[in-house]
């Protein structure tokens, strides 16, 4: 017995070190799926490409929509705007052929798509507009998932309890409808029995139907990575942390290699690698999840990243002082040696006269301590440059982090105003509801005055914040341009669209489709504003838009740069 013993303390530490071994294994197949990430986003795109040329040799009505569905699942996790656009091109094609149950199939899944990007208003308005009478099984279990995501969602983000218990009751009998209802050897029967057993806290039973539902799951797809989600969900409430690390690793790497653009796991990890030290791979796990983000095209992902990437940002900031500090200490230390030698020379020189006997030895040891000293001075030199470039990473650093902070107050700023906006709107349907007032409703509707309205409040405070931060832009720009060429406004405190455009550029944002976005133009529309005015100016096309980057950088780290170029030439 006692032999036993021993052999279990021996082995636990043993284990520990596989499972351990294990994770970081997954993480360097992350950071080599990461560096090969276009290739998977590469063959995506030529499925989707593939099946759109299906879709336009299809003849039809039932190829065509079903052309149509295998294109918005290629979307589904890839880009929502397209997922959504194309589940609205098969509802209209199954409308325009009579076949409701196929429509309002269509329109339940693009609810929950529009709940997943953060549209909870738009889902709910598309699931009221159902007949669930006219709704097969299939259309049926798709109405009920959208359903309980729409209200889990809303649990989850209000702040008001009375609410959060109203949406906790509909998620629970929507997701008991899609239980009797569900096969029960399906994947979802399965996950919303591991959802049951997790809620009830008992991630023990919850496990169980995670194992079933890996028994019939291709480690390849997508839906793998769902599923190791979820168990890491399982392992984390059992406190396992070898366990639930290795699996959220596991989610996130699926994730990456079906270049798959809604993702979860990539940023929890991130997340859990910031409190565990592993900046460098923190930071670059988030900037991806970030750059998937921003692709498929939802404010949720955003938001949950944001927080994530403030504190490792933070950290930063702090590695950043402590090499500051340890680099003000190691000049400290070469001054004190360089003093020291400086005294051992007035020693040396005061001896000479002294020692006649020795002075070939000491003219030797002369030499070397000259060539010492020659070695200090280059040694200096080379402190020197990394100071001027710490300083000049430091102006970037602070211009960078107060542009950062103003457009994070305008940000938080506008999003208040468009919740108020909308809370303002509600009331003011649910009143002409209540006045039986329709037929001003629907023309209100259609009215684009409240979006033309918030677009251009939108633009004011970004002009009046832009110029704020940029004085003296508009001028700056016009000195890139030959004087016939230059943009005059009217009103000084307004910017027009070629400023804007430019300004949007100086913030960082060069992409033509991300700038159309903004301000509600086509991307060749963008591309022809820009194309024009480079034409415009007094130097290369290419050199303008970076000219136009620097303008309102500090000064000195200009100036730095100017010095070192010379002491280059110099040289």
């Amino acid at each position: 017995m006692r032999n036993i013993f021993l052999l279990i303390i021996w082995l636990v530490p043993v284990v520990a070190s596989a499972d351990a071994a294990r994770t970081d294994s997954v993480y360097r197949c992350i950071d080599e799926a990461i560096a090969n990430a276009s290739v998977y986003l590469s063959k995506r795109e030529a499925r989707i490409a593939g099946l759109k040329r299906q879709f336009d040799k299809s003849r039809g009505y039932a190829a065509r929509y079903a052309a149509a569905f295998r294109i918005y699942r290629e979307y589904k996790a890839f880009v929502n705007d397209s997922a959504i656009a194309w589940l609205g091109r098969a509802e209209r094609m199954a409308r325009s052929q009579g076949d409701m149950m196929s429509a309002n199939h269509c329109t339940a899944l693009r609810a929950f798509q529009c709940s997943t990007a953060g549209m909870y208003m738009e889902s709910d308005e598309l699931l009221a507009s159902i007949n669930t009478g006219e709704l097969n099984r299939e259309g049926r279990l798709a109405y009920y998932a959208a359903r309980n995501h729409l209200y889990k969602e809303l649990g989850f983000y209000t702040k008001i309890g009375r609410l959060k218990e109203k949406y906790g009751r509909l998620e629970r009998m929507y997701a008991d409808s899609l239980a009797a209802l569900a096969d029960k050897n399906s994947d979802m029967y399965l996950q919303l029995m591991e959802i049951e057993r997790y809620n009830s806290n008992d991630p023990a039973g919850a496990l169980r139907y995670n194992d079933m539902r890996m028994k019939g799951v291709d480690r390849q797809s997508h839906e793998f990575s769902i599923i190791a989600f979820y168990r890491f969900l399982d392992y984390k409430r059992m406190n396992d942390t070898d366990n639930w690390t290795y699996w959220l690793a596991m989610s996130a790497l699926g994730d990456i290699r079906n270049a798959v653009m809604d993702q979860g796991a990539l940023w929890e990890l991130a997340n859990y690698l910031n409190t565990t030290g592993d900046m460098a791979r923190s930071y670059k796990y988030i900037n991806f999840a970030w750059n998937c983000a921003e692709k498929f095209g939802t404010r949720v992902r955003s938001n949950q990243i944001s927080p994530v990437l403030t504190s490792i940002d933070s950290s930063y900031q702090t590695i950043m002082q402590k090499q500051k500090e340890r680099l003000i200490i190691m000049v400290l230390v070469i001054s004190l040696f360089a003093v020291s030698v400086l005294v051992l020379l007035i020693y040396v020189n005061k001896q000479r006269g002294k020692l006649k006997l020795t002075r070939d030895e000491l003219s030797r040891k002369n030499r070397q301590l000259m060539k010492l000293n020659k070695e200090m001075q280059q040694i200096n030199e080379n402190l020197d440059e990394s100071n001027r470039q710490l300083h000049k990473a430091i102006g970037n650093l602070n211009e960078s982090n107060r542009v950062k902070e103003k457009y994070i107050g305008l940000f938080l700023r506008q999003c208040s105003i468009y919740i108020d906006n909308m809370e303002r709107m509600r009331k003011e349907v649910l009143t002409m509801l209540k006045n039986k007032q329709h037929t001003e409703l629907m023309s209100k509707m259609k009215s684009h005055d409240f979006r033309d309205r918030q677009q251009q409040e939108l633009f004011d405070i970004f002009d009046t914040t832009f110029i704020h931060l940029f004085p003296t832009f508009v001028d700056d720009f016009n000195k890139l341009l030959r004087p016939e060429e230059r943009i005059h406004l009217d009103d000084t405190s307004r910017l027009n669209t070629d400023i804007r455009i430019f300004a949007l550029i100086r913030l960082g944002i060069d992409d033509s489709s991300k700038i159309a976005e903004f301000l509600h133009y086509s991307v060749n529309t963008i591309y022809n504003y820009r194309a024009r005015i480079k034409n415009g100016a007094t130097c290369g096309r290419d050199e303008f838009e970076k000219k136009v980057k620097e303008i309102g950088v500090p000064q000195h780290t200009q100036t730095e740069g100017d010095g070192k170029s010379e002491a280059g030439t110099a040289q």
